[in-house]
């Protein structure tokens, strides 16, 4: 058969292979191609393709062929070139070659492509490792999760290693070593065996268990040598390999992401967090006392971090994690807000409402009386309800481990207005405290008033007679009238003699007709939806006319306000009010705390709310003393040495920071300005300030903060960074450091990392 017979007459004729022949013999290859793939030939279409000088359609259809040494050698072909490897990445992705596609995107470093094929690909470790390098390790930490339920012999001991090193990295060490300890098992290699202990070491040390992690890095130490012997060493080269922090400055033990401040107090602040790893949202309490190891307030820390864990009650607001080194408890995050923010609100609940919340709420409080702890802080602030509406009785940081009747010590520990008379009086300590904290608790949930309206709290809890629920609001059962008689009995002789009596008195307390109040109490909020602690503080439209903050104290003044200290009565606790004059300075001065309050950071003082009619803010009250006066002469706060010195200007610089990034400038930063609490916890005012001089820049607030933190050190500017560095003090390594930064609070904070990094690598 001739071959230059017409392709159009072959293959009209139904001759296609002949057709495609002479197509290619006539030099025409694209329409040869296009012919054999007629009659699903194609191997020789891809051949044709490629003499066509189309490599992409060339590779199409060595796919369809199955031809796989084709594939291979058009792939290596294409990929020869960045051009040519993405025409191929392409190619293999319509053709669902996930696997090579992904390591050709991971080549061209199209990250986020990559993950997907590799995942599409079922090659989960792949997916993992490149979630992991970009930071996103809840993501890799499912992947790695999802892995173990389809991986089998060699790879799990893989698999468990990374997913052991992440959820260290996060904090959660427990999880971690069961993760690791499975990678050290066989089939695991030398190589992942020993990449396993080095991190085991590390996560049952944080985990308390030293010498678990002595005889682990013993263990190391026969197959690497080189591994330094002492644990603390180690512990240290382990902290110092780690790369240093990127974006994440809001996250909490590499775990817990903070989104929002829900409250504070002096002993610390509560979060709303996502959980990283579960992708939970949860509340974080963070504690300042948690560094100051053997003082009361990080006792207290310790036994609630204890107790939570003990603890386990549907009526308990359950704990999900603890860190002692770290200073936080993880705990339910419960939407439908505290029963004081109800109250707050206006609310007055039902005589059917307050007795169900009681009874749910003795179970609670049974197991931890069975366990042999009374509260000691129950109170409408600490009861909460969940999307259910049921209560939940938390915090126990000043709960009391009961005993034989011992004495309370310390002070007064709890709230006055809810305090048993034994309690203000240091006799001894038992479950009555709880039931007489609890009796005001129903009796303000019932009339909407505390029985003893203070100021005095002490001399009427020890001396007066509370008036019966029934007389102050006319639509309480006059059952209550007993139950609460009883519960606010001055001897806790004379109290209910156990939960289980009460609970009996609870259940057969006939309300009659009079089941709640007949009228609610008018809402001064536009809805009816839950409100979180936040939006309490930041949508109260005017505080000194709610009556919201009582017991005001002159503080002082400046040249455009004058500054109080009160109560708040809703979330108990101090905050600082200013009162702003009527004129331009005054003006600018509330715009200057405006632009502040809109940074995000746990080192600046907070802005609670702001009623422009009044001209009236209120802010957060910190803890601790000023650094010193507006000279700097009078330095109010010991030395601190280096390495307290480079926590401080790390968390200063992390507060300027989140200043700069919302397009601000504090202006006044200095030993006036800043409020240092334990464990060197600053804060950064924003109350009391005038606007920032005219002119004022990013770079003014650094070298702001770098001379309050030569003044807290006792040492010279210019002496600083080489005090800093301690032994590491060297040449090259002082070089590596580089210069103090004169721009922007990320450049200090970059800064003050380094040091830190340098000065542990030594």
């Amino acid at each position: 058969m001739p071959i230059n017979e017409d392709p159009d007459a072959l293959s009209a004729a139904g001759r296609h292979a002949d057709a495609a022949r002479a197509a290619a013999a006539a030099g025409d290859h694209a329409r040869a191609a296009a012919l054999w793939e007629r009659i699903w030939e194609f191997t020789a279409a891809a051949h044709a393709w490629q003499a066509a000088g189309d490599p992409a359609k060339a590779l199409r259809a060595a796919i369809e062929a199955k031809d796989e040494p084709l594939v291979d050698e058009l792939g290596r072909a294409l990929a020869a070139t960045d051009d040519g490897a993405r025409v191929a990445l392409d190619v293999l992705a319509r053709q669902r070659r996930h696997g090579p596609a992904a390591e050709l995107a991971e080549r061209l470093g199209e990250v986020e492509r990559a993950i997907d094929h590799y995942t599409r690909a079922h090659r989960d470790l792949d997916a993992a490792r490149l979630l992991e390098g970009a930071g996103r390790d809840r993501e890799a930490a499912r992947v790695l999760e999802r892995a173990l339920d389809l991986v089998v012999g060699d790879e799990r001991p893989e698999v468990h290693l990374r997913l052991g090193r992440i959820l260290g990295r996060r904090g959660s060490h427990d999880a971690a070593a069961r993760h690791l300890q499975e990678a050290t098992r066989p089939p695991a290699s030398d190589a992942v065996a020993a990449e396993a202990k080095r991190h085991l070491v590390v996560s049952l040390a944080a985990m308390g268990l030293s010498d678990a992690a002595r005889t682990t890095l013993l263990e190391l130490r026969r197959v690497a040598p080189d591994t330094p012997a002492d644990l603390p060493q180690f512990l240290r080269a382990a902290r110092a390999a780690q790369p240093a922090p990127t974006g994440e400055k809001e996250v909490v033990a590499g775990r817990y992401r903070l989104v929002a401040l829900l409250g504070a107090g002096a002993a610390g602040r509560v979060f709303r967090a996502v959980d990283e790893i579960t992708g939970k949202t949860v509340a974080l309490k963070m504690f300042f006392a948690a560094g100051a190891r053997g003082g009361a307030a990080y006792e207290r820390f310790v036994r609630e971090s204890r107790l939570a864990q003990a603890l386990r009650h549907p009526a308990l607001i359950e704990v999900y994690d603890v860190s002692l080194d770290h200073g936080f408890l993880v705990m339910e995050y419960l939407p439908g807000g505290s029963l004081a923010q109800r109250l707050a609100a206006g609310d007055r609940l039902g005589g059917a409402q307050v007795r169900r919340l009681a009874l749910e709420l003795l179970g609670g409080l049974e197991l931890a009386h069975h366990r042999g702890v009374v509260h000691r802080d129950v109170k409408p602030a600490n009861l909460f309800l969940d999307s259910r509406g049921a209560a939940k009785l938390g915090d126990f940081g000043v709960a009391h481990l009961v005993d034989l009747g011992q004495t309370q010590t310390g002070g007064l520990i709890g709230s006055l207005a809810y305090m048993a008379p034994e309690q203000i009086t240091g006799a001894p300590i038992t479950i009555a405290a709880d039931l007489y904290a609890l009796g005001v608790t129903l009796f303000e949930l019932l009339t909407g008033r505390l029985p003893f309206l203070g100021p005095d709290f002490v001399a009427q809890h020890l001396g007066e007679t509370p008036p019966s629920p029934s007389a102050v609001a006319a639509d309480v059962a006059p059952g209550w009238d007993v139950i609460i008689d009883r519960l606010l009995r001055k001897s806790p002789t004379e109290r209910h003699g156990s939960i289980a009596e009460l609970r009996t008195e609870l259940e057969e307390l006939q309300l009659g007709d009079r089941s709640g109040p007949a009228v609610a109490l008018p809402r001064p909020r536009r809805d009816s939806r839950p409100h979180s602690i936040a939006e309490l503080a930041a949508d109260d439209p005017a505080p000194a006319e709610t009556g919201r903050y009582q017991f005001e104290t002159p503080l002082g003044q400046t040249a455009v306000s004058r500054l109080y200290r009160a109560v708040d009565r809703v979330l108990d606790r101090s905050v600082v009010i200013e009162r702003f004059a009527e004129d331009a300075d005054a003006d600018a001065a509330i715009a200057h705390f405006l632009a502040l309050a809109r940074a995000g950071t746990p080192f600046l003082q907070r802005a609670l709310s702001y009623d422009r009619a009044t001209r009236t803010a209120v802010f957060e009250a910190p803890s601790g003393a000023p650094l010193g006066d507006d000279t700097g002469a009078d330095r109010r706060l010991p030395p601190l040495d280096a390495k307290d010195t480079i926590r401080l200007l790390k968390r200063l610089a992390r507060a300027v920071t989140a200043i700069h990034e919302a397009g601000g400038v504090h202006g006044a930063i200095g030993p006036s300005t800043v409020v240092i609490a334990e464990s060197w916890i600053p804060t950064l005012l924003v109350s009391g300030l005038t606007p920032p001089v005219a002119g004022a820049t990013t770079a003014d607030d650094v070298r702001a903060v770098v001379d309050l933190v030569a003044l807290a050190s006792g040492v010279a500017v210019d002496e600083l960074p080489a005090w800093l560095l301690g032994g590491a003090a060297t040449p090259a390594n002082v070089a590596r450091v580089g210069a103090m930064p004169r721009g922007t609070g990320a450049e200090l904070y970059a800064w003050a990392d380094e040091l830190e990094v340098t000065s542990l690598r030594g």
